[in-house]
This record gives structure tokens, sequence and C-alpha cells, in this order.
């Protein structure tokens, strides 16, 4: 993992682009000064083509080009380039000058045309004229080349000229850009800082304020993480706390019988402890399973619950004959009342079978004996589950409670431990459903009803 700063990233690839934009602008201040001292030099061929045209005329018909020799060594006199000429007449050809210089010969009368050429493998200028002189039928072309030194050495030194204020420019906007990227930087930086300064427990909110737009979406989704990490430590500590005060009791009582047992002076006072005792190991059994019930529908797990499609009247049916056994015991007339198609939702099927066997066992629990519980599903606008019993019934007053964790109305004849119905509505809220409680059938008992969306 590199440990490099951002900013030395940022300005590590805005480097490169930097030097390219230079070579670039090197490259077209180059062609430029290159264009503009072809212009120059090109205008005073121009000139010195028509001045040397000048000298071509016409005596007796017969075309003369008549410049004295001195005159020549003046005009190609160079110290730099090298001067060509040449002088061809359409009906005489070759008059004077350099016979490898090439010319133009459709350049039109007092026209000029510019090309380049290959002279003594020396790359040169070319400008071309034609003339007619007057009382003859015959026509010539003038044509000059240069070679291209003092061009070149001219955008050359344009360049270099330029050099030492582009890399002065380059040093600046280097600069500027550190500066620039340190400012933009500063809120990340600080925020980084800030979340650096802080120790483990310190899982209040980061500051947003005076922050750019993505520096904010950052800060909030480390807020959100923060949030739900606490909440996570939170619910923790809820889930060993409340273990360890459910599973108190129970475990106290273990011990005494245990201890009970030892000491008993007859078989039968034995027995009774053992059975006391498996009473109690049974009660810290429930209490310990609801607790991990209870831990698995906590709201941070709900990222783990996968609803699939599912059947209501497939799952009451495999969950209800898991009851059977239990109702058949204690005589109580046990039922599934469901239609004979199937009724689908989008559920978790785990979740939902500790839904509904929290809602039977509650059931069987406080229902008295040869008593009546009915799981009903039901095929509406919305599903719904339904489990409904013959027992003592809720008063209205205590319906809003009974689904707070570890309450058990008062005088309760059960023996729960208060977490069943608290399981049963965190359930349903993963489902995003809800659990109505109303009076059984003909005023008796409780009906608890789970009210889902359709899947």
């Amino acid at each position: 993992m590199s440990d490099r700063s951002l900013r030395v990233g940022l300005l590590s690839r805005l480097g490169p682009v930097l030097v390219l934009l230079l070579a670039l602008d090197a490259l077209a201040c180059y062609l430029t000064a290159l264009h503009f001292a072809n212009l120059v030099y090109d205008r005073w061929l121009i000139d010195s083509t028509r001045s040397l045209a000048q000298a071509v005329r016409s005596e007796n018909g017969r075309i003369e080009f008549d410049v004295p020799l001195v005159a020549l060594q003046i005009f190609q006199f160079d110290e730099v380039d090298k001067t060509y000429f040449k002088v061809v007449s359409m009906q005489r050809g070759f008059i004077a000058g350099e016979t490898t210089l090439p010319e133009d010969n459709t350049v039109p009368v007092n026209g000029i045309a510019l090309s380049d050429a290959t002279v003594d493998n020396k790359q040169v200028r070319v400008v071309s004229t034609r003339v007619a002189p007057a009382q003859t039928d015959d026509s010539v072309t003038v044509t000059i080349g240069e070679t291209l030194i003092k061009r070149t050495t001219l955008a050359r030194d344009i360049l270099l000229a330029m050099v030492a204020p582009q890399v002065a420019l380059l040093a600046i906007t280097s600069l500027l850009s550190w500066v620039v990227v340190s400012r933009g930087l500063k809120p990340l930086t600080d925020l980084a800082t800030q979340i650096e300064s802080r120790d483990q427990n310190n899982l209040s909110p980061v500051p947003q304020t005076d922050l750019p737009r993505e520096a904010r979406v950052l800060a909030g989704r480390i807020n959100e993480l923060l949030a739900r990490l606490g909440s996570t430590i939170r619910a923790q500590k809820r889930f060993v706390a409340d273990a360890a005060h459910q599973l108190r009791t129970p475990l106290a009582a273990v011990m005494l019988h245990a201890e009970r047992a030892q000491r008993a002076p007859d078989g039968e006072t034995e027995r009774d402890a053992l059975r006391a005792l498996h009473r109690s190991v049974e009660r810290a059994g429930r209490v310990s399973q609801q607790l991990l019930a209870l831990a698995r529908t906590d709201p941070e797990a709900s990222s783990a619950v996968e609803l699939k499609p599912l059947d209501l009247v497939a799952l009451a049916r495999r969950v209800g004959e898991e009851w059977v056994p239990r109702a058949i015991k204690r005589d109580i007339d046990f039922g599934l009342v469901a239609p004979e198609v199937p009724v689908r939702i989008s559920g978790d099927d785990r979740l939902l079978s500790e839904l509904l066997s929290n809602l039977i066992d509650n059931a069987l629990r406080y229902c008295g004996a040869s008593g009546r519980v009915s799981v009903i599903v039901e095929n509406g606008a919305q599903p719904t589950l339904s489990v409904q019993d013959d027992g003592p019934g809720i008063p209205e007053e205590e319906r809003s409670r009974i689904f707070e964790r570890f309450y058990r109305m008062p005088e309760s004849p059960g023996d729960g431990c208060g977490l069943g119905l608290s399981i049963v509505d965190e359930i349903a809220r993963l489902h995003h459903a809800t659990v109505e409680v109303t009076a059984g059938s003909e005023g008796r008992g409780s009906r608890f009803t789970v009210v889902f969306r359709r899947g």
C-alpha cells in the first residue's frame, strides 16, 4: 500500500501535463517563427527575382540577358547562405545561371511561384517569375534559389529567446499549482486531521460545516458509518447486559437444585431435585435461544436478511407440525386454517419460522388445558399470518407494552421471560410488516396478526 499523499499524486499527474503543454507551446513557437522567417526571406527573394528579371530585354527580336559579372557576384554574395539563379528562354533555352536549379515553366507572365527544391544536396527555397519582353514572341523564366540556413537560424534564435520565459512560466505555474492544490485539498486534510486525532471511544459525528460538496459526501458517509458502529456497540452491550440479567436467575436455580440433589437424603427427594434441575436447565436453554434470536433480529442485522419469495401456507403447515406433539401433550385443539392455494410473500424463511414459533409457543403457554389454538393464513389484498387462542386474553391497556423486551403482564400465569413477542415485533419490522393484537373469536383469548406486503 502506497503512503504517497493525494497532493503529491495530483501534482505528479499535473507535472507531465505542464511539460507536454510547454513542449507543444515550444513547437508552436518554432513553427510560428519559421513561418515569419520564411515570409521575410521569401519577400526578399521575390524582390531579388523581379530585380533580376529587369535585366532581361529584347534586342532585334532576340532575348538578351545583360548583367555585368560584378553585379552578379554582388547579387550572389552571402556570408551564410548560397544563392543560385537561372535564366531560361522558351525559344533559346538556357541563357545563364545554375543549370541544376529547377524552374517553374508553368508560372504565368509577371506571376510568382514559390517552391522547395534540392541543389547540390542542399535544401533551397526557389522563387520563379516569367517575363515577356516587348517586340518579341518569346518569354523568359527567371528563377532564384537560396539555401535555408538564415531561415532556420532565425527560427532557432527566436525559439531560444522564448525558452527562458517559458521555463519561468512553467516554474510559476508549478508553484501556483502547488498552492491551488494545497488549498483545494485543505478541507480533506483538515477532515483527516480531525479523524486521526480521535480516540477509539469517540464516535461523535464529524463536523460538516464549511466543507465543499464532495467533502460533505465523504463526511456524511463517515458519520453514517460511525452511527452504525455506535449502534452495533450499543446493541452488543445491551445483549451482554440482557444475557447476564436473564441467565442469572435460571443459572442460580440450576446451582441450587444441583446442590439439593447432591445432598438429598433419599431417592424421592433426589428425583424431585433433578426434575427441578431439568426445568431450570430447560428454562436457561430457552432464554439463551431467545436471546440469540433477539440478537439476530437486531436493527443492525437487517443487512443480513434475505427476502425471497415463499409460501405462507407451506411455512405455517411446516412450523405448525413441529408443535403438534406439545399441543397433544397438553390436550389442546391445535389446527391450521389456510386457503388451498399458495399465499406468496417476500420473506426470510428462517426468521419467519422463528416468528411463528414464538407466537405458537406464546399461545400454547397461556392457553389453558383443553383449550384451542389456531394458525390462520389469509390471502387478501395484504397477506396475513395469525395465531389465535382462547386463553385469558390481553387487556387493551397492556397491548401497547407486551412487545417491550422482558415485559410480562402482572400476574401472568406463564413462565416466559418476556422476549418472545419482542422477537416477533423485530422480525415483522425486518419484513416491513406490522403486528396487530385483537381479541380472539367471540371476544375470547387473543389474536396476533402479522400483516405483510404483497410479495
